[in-house]
Parts: C-alpha cells; structure tokens; sequence
C-alpha cells in the first residue's frame, strides 16, 4: 500500500481527493499546511506528496524547497494542486522542486494518472539506485 501526503488547507479539496483515491489501494495522510506536512513527513516519509499552494504558515512552495533540500526527502514526488493556472506559477513550483502542476478543481481521471505515474517512477528510480 503506497502512503500518500495530502496537504490542503480546503477541507472540502482534502475530501474531494480522499473520495477520488479511496479504492486507489493508498494510505491517505492529511495536513492542513506546509508545517504540518513537514512533521508528518518526519513521523513516517510518504510515497507521494500532493500539496495546495496557497496555505498558512507555509505554502507549497516553500514545503517543495523543504523537501528537496533535506537529502532524506529529496526523492519524495510532490504534485502541486493549484488554482491558478498560468505558466509563471507552474514554473516557480518546479523551480521548488515539485514534478507536476495539477489545476484545480481536480478531475478524478488525471489526479489518478499523476499519482500512478509518479509513484511509479520514484519506485523505478529507488530500483535503480539499489546495489
């Protein structure tokens, strides 16, 4: 069972994702915000991190740069979930260190596909780097 990190300040998007991954065979964790991602992230490292990038305390961009730059989280897939749509704000959150852009509001289909795909690759790339 793959262990995913949903981080969201929206009950409602936590929900609405949690409702969309729940036959997914996946641990679904939550957070309200970047702080608090980060202590769950220390308390057990998720499979996959699908984080807001509007929130309190600390936004998903600075919650990329945090794992990114900590060498045992630095393999951890992040997936921002965004409002908002235009191309500065899916650069600056690869430039953090997130590996895709979905837009809100999450349709079923595509979030599905991005976490498989995602997951997948981290395990292939973890495959890879074993002696």
């Amino acid at each position: 069972m793959k262990r995913i990190l949903l981080v969201d300040d929206s009950r409602v998007t936590r929900e609405l994702v949690k409702v969309y991954l729940i036959a997914k065979d996946v641990e679904l964790v939550e957070a309200a915000d970047g702080v608090e991602a980060l202590e769950k992230v220390r308390e057990n490292p998720p499979d996959l991190v699908l984080a807001d990038l509007r929130m309190p305390r600390l936004d998903g961009y600075g919650l990329c740069a945090a794992l990114r730059d900590d060498p045992s989280t630095r393999a951890v897939p992040v997936v921002i979930l965004t409002s908002s749509a235009d191309a500065e704000t899916a650069r600056r959150a690869r430039a953090a260190g997130a590996r895709e852009v979905l837009r809100k509001p999450i349709q079923p289909q595509p979030l599905i596909e991005t976490v498989n795909r995602h997951i997948a690759l981290a395990a292939a790339a973890a495959a890879g780097s074993r002696p």
